[in-house]
């Protein structure tokens, strides 16, 4: 049983690896295609955490008696 879990083991390391290698290989093409993309993610990324503090200045403290 030893031996299965080792070799079970192995194979979820190479299949990690190769989600790993598709994963960036997709990242890079996108950056290759379209350099503006990062430019777009921090526009995206700033406008929803001012929405976020917004929200969370509205929003009423509990008052405990």
């Amino acid at each position: 049983m030893h031996a299965d879990a080792i070799a079970a083991r192995r194979r979820q390391r190479g299949q990690a690896t190769i989600e790993y290698t598709v994963v960036v290989m997709l990242v890079v093409i996108v950056l290759i295609a379209r350099p503006s993309i990062i430019d777009d993610v921090v526009t995206a990324l700033k406008e929803a955490y001012s929405a976020f503090v917004y929200a969370i200045s509205w929003s009423d403290i509990p008052i405990r008696s």
